[in-house]
């Protein structure tokens, strides 16, 4: 399930907040807040992120330095970023040159606008993650496929790794022996690469006997059909 994740230290803005994502559009978001910027880094961890609202109104130290360092953390990079700011235009144009995708002023907040903010900036967030469906998450060595997350071995993800740095490029069953088994060139048996590309196989295709997504051609090898997000 996709998260918003939203870091604030005033509890009436925290307020305002919960009662603007509480409603029937948001049942299918975990809601999570945070009063840190060391608590916003474990909620990353730990959610697949579509939205931060980030209220630098109450970081009064160095807040437009804040803003670029969560729109810059690597586990943020996708997930839309709304920013809630003291003072007028110019703060608004400082938040979105930061990296905000979409900025509000505190003196004028209210719920009702901002819900319709949010549900616009997840509706963005939700067209672009339709355009990905494959999401590899490096560090974690896990995945997801169309939003759903998926367990693989160690051996498994390597191999799909691999695929996915040259979507549409063949891939011989020697190349991916040296590549993911580490196997000098001309050694390894090729079934070991058969025999994880059908345990992918089952774990990411609707139709196995009918791949979609790691096809295969022979005397050439094998491929990942879709552009992957690797974060």
């Amino acid at each position: 399930m996709s998260a918003i994740l939203i870091l604030s230290r005033d509890r009436g803005t925290q307020r305002t907040l919960r009662e603007a994502v509480s409603g029937e559009d948001y049942r299918h978001y975990d809601i999570a807040f945070a009063e840190t910027l060391e608590g916003l880094t474990d909620q990353l961890h730990h959610h697949d992120c579509a939205l931060i609202v980030l209220d630098l109104a109450s970081f009064s130290d160095h807040s437009e330095l804040l803003c670029r360092r969560v729109r810059n953390m690597p586990r943020a990079l996708q997930a839309a970023l709304l920013c809630i700011v003291n003072g007028g235009a110019q703060a608004v144009a400082r938040a979105l040159d930061q990296g905000a995708d979409d900025c509000l002023r505190k003196a004028t907040l209210n719920s009702r606008e901002l819900a319709a903010r949010v549900r616009a900036l997840l509706r963005r967030y939700q067209r672009l993650a339709n355009t990905a469906p494959l999401i590899l998450y490096m560090d974690e060595r896990t995945i997801k496929l169309n939003g759903r997350s998926i367990e693989l071995t160690p051996t498994e993800f390597q191999l799909l790794a691999v695929l996915s740095e040259q979507p549409g490029t063949y891939l011989s069953a020697a190349e991916l022996l040296e590549r993911v088994w580490n196997r000098p060139n001309g050694s390894g048996d090729p079934a070991l690469v058969r025999n994880h590309m059908r345990n992918l196989r089952r774990k990411l295709e609707s139709d196995p006997q009918r791949p979609r997504l790691l096809t295969s051609v022979h005397g050439r090898g094998y491929a990942l059909s879709v552009d992957a997000k690797r974060r």
